[in-house]
């Protein structure tokens, strides 16, 4: 019955998804759709092939601001130029050796989904191996050298006309990052005045999700825009000092307790709208009350943090120390290996299909293996069955299109016209919540592949038939190669979110001493930040455990108990955030659990001779290391409180 309701809750937050017009979303899509259709109109007019790949790079690339979008699009211009070189290179070794095609396939692919899983690089380690994975395949279909090398180039320009696409619309009519930033720090002080003034459910809701999706995005935003140096210093300075005391507040606001005067109550609303108003209009902060006496606790937090928000500060906040490029498990943890083996083997084996049977019009199989695959059994059914929906329907649109539209189109302007209309549904869907945003680059991509296979209006049916097939294959080896080989449980996954909270959590502890400054807690925040996106990576994961096999899947005890974890995590965050002395003892106790937590959350391992059978000794280290977690937990907290 609790897995049918989570399935329930799952699909009514889904349809949310689907339909929530959030500030700032039709913006980003009309803009992707526009990018897509210039992009079609320069393909069509200079005769770039596959303009339909060109217009799928767009959706990775165009964000909610241009300082991102522009970024992304010139160090994606330097990466392919990279490329290029390694490719001409390996083009030249392996053109008339196809086992050694093989071969540089399968150790270039390794190492960079290790390195996309073991540090920073991320997913841009799988886009660069499906990249060179996909060109090397296309070797054996080249009958000379000077062809592939030829094909390479044009691969280049692609790759690089949209991205020139994308510099001209940011340049003109993108939204800038420092308007994003203002209207964040406006949303955030609103809804903490809201809370403040009436501590209602709803509000309160609103405010904690600000706090726990952490503000890791807009300090990255922030970071942009003093790089590209859009705007004033002075402003810069306001806005990063916006940030910081908005996201104190909110911490504050939050342990507000419900015995407060509702005159206070209304005088710190009242303050609190005034700032957000004056932020959100690019001016500084005048705040004419003074401290009132005989508070203390939060109330005297969210005051202090009100006057340290006026005016125009002289420095920046200090930032937490940049995480390392790889992770500090990167050489001791079995997973990151595996799963570049089970992917490069997931590829390996489409690219061996298709070849066989001689069927190249479904190597999208292969594209699949490299953009679907994920860390855990329910992430990756999750993105399988987005991909399988988004295509169906992205296909089903291309189809109609070709009956019902290509006979009347005549210009290259209809065209861009049914790429515009036919991009902007899925770009609205893409820029949503990932819980269904992937679906929406899907449809793109079976739309575009159907309707652009030339230079000009197209009326061939194999082309949505080859892709239809190829995604279904790919989509079915991957998940036999992830749930039968090393299958990871999303519990595992959560677990490792928590621990990675807890060690940025003894790091906030270490640093609840009190220093020289006017602004000591800068610290501590860049650290509850940090917290707070983890936990939410947790939150995320837990989410998708549904998507497992029943058979794999943890109990819902289990995930009840990483849940209640989470929450006790969120709790101790809140008091060390907050803490007014020093509470840098606790660091080595914390440090103690993190370790523990470590060692004992080992994933379920199951007896394929068993049939999905768990034992009790594979239960115990899960919950031993669950019930350590919750025991220190609930002291740390008691030791935090009695400081």
């Amino acid at each position: 019955m609790k897995s049918a309701e989570a399935r329930r809750q799952f699909m009514r937050l889904l349809w949310h998804d689907l339909t929530d017009p959030f500030p700032g979303r039709l913006a980003q899509t009309w803009r992707i759709a526009l990018v897509c259709a210039l992009t079609t109109m320069v393909a069509a007019v200079y005769q770039i092939p596959e303009a339909a790949l060109s217009c799928y790079l767009v959706f990775f690339v165009m964000k909610a601001d241009a300082a991102e979008s522009s970024i992304l699009a010139v160090a994606l211009t330097v990466l392919v130029g990279m490329m290029l070189v390694i490719l001409v290179l390996l083009t030249r070794w392996t053109i008339d050796v196809p086992s050694m095609r093989i071969v540089a396939l399968v150790i270039a692919s390794l190492i960079l989904l290790y390195l996309g899983s073991a540090s920073l690089l991320g997913e841009l380690g799988g886009i660069i191996a499906l990249v060179i994975a996909f060109v090397l395949t296309l070797l054996s279909i080249a009958p000379t050298g000077e062809l592939a090398t030829r094909g390479i180039l044009y691969a280049g320009l692609m790759a690089t006309m949209p991205m020139a696409c994308v510099l001209i619309v940011n340049m003109t009519m993108g939204l800038k990052p420092i308007s994003l930033l203002r209207q964040c720090v406006q949303d955030r002080l609103l809804a903490c005045a809201d809370l403040a003034q009436h501590p209602d459910p709803s509000a309160r809701a609103r405010v904690a999700e600000a706090v726990w999706e952490g503000q890791e995005e807009a300090l990255k935003r922030l970071k942009m825009t003093k790089m590209l140096a859009l705007g004033r210093s002075a402003e810069h300075r306001r806005l990063a000092r916006a940030l910081v005391e908005s996201y104190r507040i909110a911490l504050a606001v939050l342990a507000l307790p419900t015995s407060t005067p509702q005159p206070s109550r209304d005088a710190l609303a009242a303050v609190l709208r005034q700032a957000g108003e004056s932020l959100g209009r690019g001016e500084a902060v005048e705040i004419s009350e003074s401290l009132p006496p005989g508070i203390g606790g939060a109330e005297q937090t969210m005051w202090r943090a009100l006057h340290d928000l006026a005016g125009t500060p002289d420095d920046y906040p200090s930032d937490a120390p940049a995480e390392p490029f790889l992770r500090a498990d990167a050489f001791t943890n079995r997973e990151h290996v595996r799963y570049a083996v089970k992917t490069t083997a997931a590829a390996v084996i489409c690219y061996l299909i298709y070849t066989a049977v001689q069927w190249q019009g479904i190597h999208t199989a292969l594209i699949t293996c490299y953009v679907a695959a994920l860390g855990s059994v329910a992430e990756t059914a999750h993105k399988l069955v987005l991909r399988i929906t988004g295509c169906l329907i992205g296909a089903a649109l291309g189809i109609a299109s070709i009956l019902f539209v290509m006979p009347h189109i005549t210009s290259v302007g209809a065209i861009m016209l049914l790429v515009f209309l036919g991009t902007f549904g899925a770009a609205w869907v893409w820029v949503g919540n990932e819980r269904a945003s992937y679906a929406g680059v899907q449809v793109a991509l079976a739309f575009l592949l159907t309707v652009l296979q030339g230079f000009g209006p197209t009326f061939d049916m194999d082309t949505a038939r080859d892709r239809i097939v190829g995604v279904l294959l790919g989509n079915c080896v991957l998940y036999l190669v992830f749930t039968r080989l090393w299958p990871v449980s999303a519990i595992r996954r959560a677990w490792e979110s928590i621990h990675d909270a807890i060690a940025n959590l003894a790091a906030l502890a270490r640093n609840t001493k009190q220093v020289e400054g006017k602004h000591s807690h800068d610290l501590r925040l860049a650290y509850v930040s940090r917290v707070a996106s983890h936990l939410a990576d947790c939150r995320r994961v837990l989410g998708l455990a549904y998507f497992e096999m029943s058979v794999r899947r943890a109990t819902q005890a289990k995930l009840w108990r990483a849940v209640r974890v989470m929450t006790a995590l969120r709790r101790l965050t809140t008091r060390l955030a907050s803490a007014s002395g020093d509470a840098s003892g606790v660091a080595p106790r914390l440090e103690n659990v993190a370790a523990t937590n470590q060692k004992s959350a080992v994933p379920i391992e199951i007896d394929e001779s068993s049939r999905g059978q768990t034992t009790a000794a594979s239960r115990k280290p899960v919950a031993r290391a669950a019930n350590l977690l919750e025991d220190d937990i609930r002291h740390l907290e008691k030791l935090i409180h009695e400081r």
